[in-house]
């Protein structure tokens, strides 16, 4: 039995206290959007507006969360690795916003255009990373009016999975200039006016205040067809009252703010609601994204999305502080990925390379985290149950104290069972004899073979061409 969402931190009655008490939030004190537009929406829909502060009726919230699909398919370039979102199996997709690379010998440096299409590369060829694009690192090195498109580019010739669009889209234009790629590289002009196939971050400002770009944001994408993704962020103590249950219940407030509109702008547009709470660490006045009280909270939330508001949820899990890759890095890295895959989350960010509070990428640390996912998903896959894996012919057959190395059904299981692909298993004498190497060693050794094998392109000819001139067009006109 499959145990994803078998952790419970609420019970049914807590989960309708938070509900109530989040839109008695928005009823009484309400969400600021700073866009004049977005206010011109809110009141063409009849809502209570005073200058840009919005007032929601609990009625109206809860008409929206049912318009909001509970899944939806998530198409890539090549649609052999088209996803579900909301369905059985939990997704992974690139960090976001992390600004160094800590190379393998130690080195932490900013990140450049090369470090973002490596990383493509890997997300390629690793077969636990299901989701490309995104904004892994920035690219420090090409000037900020191209960075938006040049890491689009870079995702669609590197990666054929899904591909999410970059965080840092900061105007209306270069939001328009994005979709126009995606469509070049699906072999359409309007194929997103039909097809999911990318999906916008927005960030609210805890407390409660929608900014211009994240109102833009919204808008631009549900007008175009494609999913938004609500990822409310409040810091324990900082951004939100300093207890973990008050910060899940503003966070839940801001994140029904955002799909009200994306339901408003177009009915039934899939939206994903996303948790990224942290705790506000007091000892350094900053935010800390692997104390256990992140944890809860993240629990918390995912279950109010999936189970109370039966919307795909999405988490920034599979997270450490550690700035190295060390123990600290994968015991905080299966400490979050672990409960909130229990817990049910449907997507996550941060999975796969991240370190030093979501500041720093790396390559051998994504190949690690390749197989840390798949551990996890083999758990939370659960045992199998039925006749044959009873075993029970071969149990009354064999002799008492014997074995059951020699039985087919033995060979045949242990060929498909799961094996680590960077983890030693060796015994400690052949561990020795071949250089006592450390898993970072033997990630390295893997990211070097997988960018060496990796494609020049995965897109054709035709379709780079247009790409390029398009980036070109844009660069010349500005």
């Amino acid at each position: 039995m499959n145990v994803a969402g078998q952790l419970d931190v609420l019970s049914p009655e807590q989960m309708q206290t938070i509900h109530e008490k989040a839109c008695e939030i928005l009823s009484k004190k309400g969400v600021v959007f700073e866009s004049d537009e977005t206010i011109e929406i809110f009141k063409s829909h009849g809502f209570k507006v005073d200058g840009h502060t919005v007032f929601f009726d609990a009625r109206e919230i809860e008409r929206c969360v049912e318009l909001a699909p509970s899944q939806f398919k998530l198409e890539a370039p090549n649609h052999e690795h088209d996803v579900l979102v909301g369905g059985d199996r939990i997704l992974i997709h690139p960090n976001g916003g992390e600004v160094f690379m800590r190379d393998y010998d130690g080195t932490r440096r900013p990140a450049t255009r090369k470090d973002f299409a490596d990383l493509q590369k890997l997300y390629q060829a690793l077969p636990n990373v299901d989701i490309g694009g995104y904004e892994p690192v920035s690219l420090n090195d090409v000037p900020e009016r191209m960075r938006g498109i040049v890491a689009m580019f870079e995702s669609f010739k590197n990666c054929n999975k899904p591909l999410l669009s970059p965080m840092s889209l900061e105007t209306v234009q270069k939001k328009k200039e994005v979709l126009r790629l995606y469509n070049i590289g699906f072999g359409g002009d309007t194929y997103t006016d039909d097809h999911y196939v990318t999906w916008h971050i927005v960030c609210p400002n805890s407390p409660l205040l929608y900014s211009q770009f994240a109102c833009d944001g919204i808008q631009v994408y549900a007008e175009a067809n494609q999913p938004v993704v609500i990822v409310s962020a409040p810091m324990s103590g900082i951004t939100s009252p300093v207890y973990p249950l008050s910060t899940v219940i503003l966070s839940l407030a801001e994140e029904l703010a955002g799909l009200v509109l994306a339901q408003l702008i177009k009915p039934g547009i899939p939206v994903v609601v996303s948790a990224s709470l942290t705790y506000g660490y007091m000892r350094s006045a900053s935010w800390e994204c692997a104390h256990p009280d992140t944890m809860l909270m993240l629990a918390a939330s995912t279950q109010m999305q999936r189970e109370f508001y039966h919307l795909p949820s999405r988490a920034q899990t599979g997270v450490t502080s550690s700035k190295c890759i060390d123990y600290q890095a994968g015991m905080e890295t299966m400490q979050s990925f672990l409960y909130t895959a229990l817990a049910g989350c449907d997507v996550t960010s941060q999975t796969a390379g991240s370190l030093a509070n979501l500041m720093t990428s790396s390559l051998e640390k994504t190949v690690l985290d390749d197989e840390l996912i798949a551990r996890v998903r083999l758990l939370v896959g659960g045992l199998t149950f039925n006749e044959e894996h009873m075993g029970l012919d071969m149990i009354y057959e064999e002799d008492f104290g014997g074995n059951f190395l020699v039985y087919d059904e033995t060979l045949e299981y242990c060929q498909e069972a799961w094996e680590p692909t960077v983890s030693d298993w060796k015994g400690s004498d052949e561990w020795e004899a071949q250089g006592q190497l450390e898993s970072t060693h033997r990630a390295h050794a893997i990211v070097e073979k997988l960018l060496d094998e990796a494609p020049e392109s995965v897109l054709d000819e035709e379709q780079e061409r247009a790409m390029l001139d398009y980036l070109h067009t844009i660069e010349m006109h500005g």
